[in-house]
């Protein structure tokens, strides 16, 4: 009985500690990169494998300055972002870009998605290597 009380445990308790790990990631290697920006309030991060995607909608507010940047471990490798607007336009590619954020200002209040899709790599092994992907939103009012 006591050994699957630690399994169970161990089970619940996991997740909790990727996400503790993912936390410190963004609060060491992410934040900083925002420059001048004021971080916002939300904490955008998840634990991602190969192969996987995530989603994410937001809300950028008129008269407002804003970076998005996307931060992930290295583990991951180049990890493709998307930004789309209400109706589904891509308004943001990072295929066409050499940095991992993007500077702009928002002219009235919109929902954006933001699409993440972290490479499929073939594993030489049975191991599934994961890594943190953080979402940072910094702004900075128009004076």
């Amino acid at each position: 009985m006591e050994r699957k009380a630690i399994i169970v445990l161990l089970i619940v308790m996991l997740p909790a500690f990727a996400f503790s790990q993912c936390r410190r990631f963004t609060k060491v290697s992410c934040i900083p990169a925002l420059g001048e920006y004021i971080p916002n309030e939300n904490f955008n991060s998840a634990v991602l494998i190969p192969g996987d995607q995530a989603e994410l909608m937001m809300t950028f507010y008129a008269g407002q300055d804003y970076r998005v940047l996307i931060c992930t471990e290295d583990i991951l490798g180049e990890v493709d972002y998307t930004l789309s607007d209400e109706s589904g336009k891509t308004i943001f590619d990072s295929k066409n870009m050499d940095r991992g954020f993007m500077d702009f200002s928002v002219a009235k209040t919109q929902q954006v998605k933001v699409n993440l899709s972290v490479p499929d790599r073939p594993s030489t092994n049975q191991l599934i290597h994961e890594g943190c992907a953080t979402v940072l939103i910094g702004y900075k009012e128009k004076g």
